[in-house]
């Protein structure tokens, strides 16, 4: 591996090494000085090449001189003069004339022939018609693979048919070694030419190849060169790019894009800070979808910057990078000044920049300007594709617009447009999520029925909503059809099984689905243990809870806060309370970060055991690790304090929540309201009692009884009236929602 990380800074190298140009000829090659890593390696000398490579000093090996077989008897000699004669007198040179001799001819024949056909007047025409007389399987003649490597060399100045031939002879049941010995043998008889050796290149780009070439002084073009260096491996292609005489843009272009690939943008940056050429649009695009990839937004957005600047005639591609960013990231207000900026450039848009537009319109739930710039889109002529369509399908299943989706859908099959697996997949997923499972088969049997095999994704899908609907039964027998089908489960199909089975109490049964999934080779991840650990809770089996979560540290899996937050949420919820404070203390104690919603479920059952002395060290503790109240916090904290009559704390809170932008919850404004109305503060609780219903919350029967009592001893008969009825409106509300 060549760029290495060195031991220390100092040990650090330029990446540029300065070369003299190559003949691409026979000739003497001269030494590249090169420093090329940005990292040098730590005691180890500069690979050499010993069998060709580049920067070689060696003087060039000479091509070997071809020998012709010779003819097994003298009637082979007679019949491969016979058919070269038939051939050259032809009276359609473009074509093979009838050769009744055809069943006598053996690849020897042609192979004599093939010499004497020099002077054909359209001989690349007929060459592969003559190879493919001859029988490949189950493996070529020898005499056949000389055959098609001089044939190569023949057609070389037409590059199609050489193409076509040299195509053949690699696709052979026998090593490539083998024809390129034979390339090699009968080069200097029949070509000469090194475009010979650029046309193979291109088709077997081969490093190794490339270093045997300069053993024979030949320099490869850089077309060639560039071939091999973009199928290659990073370490191997930082390697050939070291040794390459004769770099272009594209070179350095190549090389950008595996660097950028693999993440290595320091490495990237520094290739193309020093690059001996000038960038193309091709490189700011590169670098910009480098940084655009890990985030880098105002790194990207400046280099955006600075090849609009060098006057580079822009294309779409670097931009929608930046687009795709900045739409991800929620920012598309920003995104559509980009946009602007491509329009001011004459950067004309595509229907790559329209769809990640609508994309993330679409992530921000604004459907209405998805569909106006997906109309814009058709208006301009530019053709919706797959991607675009199933773009804005995702978004209408997100929004739960399912019936819309669906028109979309028979929309692109109107169209004649092509309905993958992909597009069937996020539509059956949209039903599923909604709990409409008879709609997600329905669209399960098209796709099947148009014969579009569902995908591990979408069977996933399937068995995730048939759990969340309780079917539990319905989902195996869906992953098992899936195995019949060569499908292997992964870790979301099972997690998706295992929390249904929690979710409707099979707990035994997740647990030997977990044990299932662990004999198929898949390691159970943090969902999987937290989904359990939660039910376990939740079943009040806090010493199996414990043990799974020992298992888990056991296994190197590090419990997220998710899995914490269970666990306090199972100890708080069955009272054992100082069981959640000691897991609080070890949690600090291991420098893992609870965040708010540890500290509410502490704080949540102190306040409903009118603890609030315990409640306040524990919301002074969450102030000391910087972690911010939130809604829920606040509400808590009212509603404890109003629970142990400490008026003046509960306004506090109050007071301090509305100034954050934060609202009351319903049994919030209840607390509060009965607190106050104990402390005989009228005024304050019927503020609080008309703020709360502007917000449309309802509160509790007791509440309204004291205003009903109030008003009707006031003699005010409309408002007790309108407050009877009220109670009675919401009493039934909320007995036909818990009938339903």
């Amino acid at each position: 591996m060549l760029l290495r990380r060195a031991s220390a800074a100092a040990q650090r190298s330029s990446w540029l090494f300065h070369t003299r140009a190559i003949p691409r000829h026979v000739g003497p090659v001269r030494p590249c000085s090169s420093t090329f890593s940005p990292h040098r390696r730590s005691h180890r000398r500069t690979p050499q090449f010993e069998d060709g490579a580049l920067t070689t000093t060696a003087a060039p090996r000479p091509f070997p001189d071809y020998s012709p077989p010779r003819p097994d008897s003298p009637a082979d000699d007679a019949l491969a003069r016979r058919l070269s004669a038939a051939l050259l007198a032809s009276p359609s040179p473009g074509s093979l004339p009838p050769l009744p001799f055809i069943p006598l001819l053996r690849p020897l024949h042609l192979l004599l022939a093939l010499p004497l056909l020099a002077s054909h007047p359209n001989l690349t025409s007929v060459l592969l018609p003559l190879l493919l007389l001859f029988p490949s399987r189950p493996h070529p003649h020898p005499h056949l693979i000389q055959c098609f490597a001089i044939a190569a060399h023949l057609a070389v100045r037409d590059p199609g048919t050489a193409r076509a031939i040299l195509v053949r002879a690699l696709r052979f049941p026998s090593p490539h070694p083998h024809f390129v010995e034979q390339f090699i043998f009968t080069y200097k008889a029949f070509s000469s030419d090194p475009a010979s050796f650029d046309l193979l290149l291109l088709c077997l780009p081969s490093a190794t190849l490339l270093r045997r070439l300069r053993q024979y002084g030949l320099s490869p073009s850089p077309e060639s060169c560039n071939a091999v260096l973009s199928r290659l491996p990073l370490d191997e292609a930082i390697e050939l790019f070291q040794e390459l005489p004769d770099k272009n843009v594209r070179s350095y272009n190549i090389l950008l894009k595996a660097l950028c690939s693999a993440s290595r943008l320091k490495d990237a940056r520094q290739l193309f800070d020093e690059m001996l050429l000038p960038p193309d649009v091709v490189t700011y695009g590169t670098m910009v979808h480098g940084y655009c990839a890990h985030g880098e937004l105002e790194v990207a957005v400046k280099l955006l910057d600075e090849m609009v600047a060098k006057g580079l005639e822009s294309n779409a591609t670097a931009y929608t990078s930046v687009i795709a960013l900045l739409c991800n990231k929620g920012q598309v207000s920003d995104a559509l000044r980009v946009v602007e900026d491509m329009v001011m450039h004459g950067v004309s848009l595509d229907a790559v920049v329209f769809t990640t537009v609508m994309s993330g319109f679409c992530s921000k739930g604004d459907l209405l300007a998805a569909r106006r710039w997906f109309e814009e889109m058709q208006n301009r002529g530019l053709a919706a594709d797959g991607v675009t369509y199933t773009t804005l399908i995702n978004g209408l299943c997100r929004a739960g617009e399912l019936k819309e989706a669906d028109r979309v859908l028979r929309e692109m099959v109107d169209k004649g447009l092509d309905v993958d697996v992909v597009t069937y997949t996020v539509l059956i997923d949209g039903y599923c999520k909604r709990g409409n499972m008879v709609e997600a088969f329905r669209v399960h049997n098209e796709m099947v029925q148009r014969r579009v095999a569902p995908n591990l994704v979408t069977y996933t899908a399937l068995s995730d909503g048939l759990c969340k609907q309780g079917d539990v039964h319905g989902a195996n027998e869906l992953l098992h059809e899936m195995c019949n089908k060569g499908l292997e489960l992964n870790l979301y199909t099972y997690n998706s099984l295992i929390n249904g089975l929690c979710k409707f109490g099979n707990l035994e049964q997740a647990m030997r689905i977990m044990t299932d999934m662990e004999a198929a080779g898949l390691k159970p991840d943090v969902y999987t243990y937290t989904t359990l650990i939660d039910t376990l809770c939740k079943s009040g089996e806090f010493d199996r809870a414990h043990s799974l979560l020992q298992e888990m540290l056991d296994k190197g899996i590090n419990p997220s806060i998710a899995t914490y937050n269970v666990l306090m949420n199972g100890f708080c919820m069955s009272g054992r309370i100082e069981g959640g404070k000691k897991l609080l203390e070890w949690m600090l104690e291991k420098n893992v970060r609870p965040n708010v919603v540890t500290y509410n479920s502490l704080m949540k059952q102190y306040c409903i055991d009118k603890n609030m002395k315990s409640t306040t060290e524990i919301y002074k503790g969450m102030h000391s690790q910087e972690v911010a109240a939130n809604e829920n916090t606040y509400n808590i904290l009212i509603k404890g304090h109003c629970k142990a009559r400490n008026m003046k704390e509960a306004l506090y809170f109050h007071n301090e929540m509305i100034e954050k932008g934060f609202k009351l919850s319903a049994s919030a404004y209840s607390a509060l309201i009965r607190l106050l109305n104990k402390k005989k503060k009228f005024a304050e609780v019927r503020g609080l009692f008309d703020e709360m219903r502007k917000e449309g919350l309802t509160a509790e029967p007791d509440v309204y009884s004291f205003y009903i009592d109030r008003n009707f001893n006031e003699d005010n008969l409309e408002s007790t009236v309108a407050f009877c009825d009220e109670l009675v409106e919401e009493s039934h509300v909320k007995s036909k929602a818990g009938t339903s």
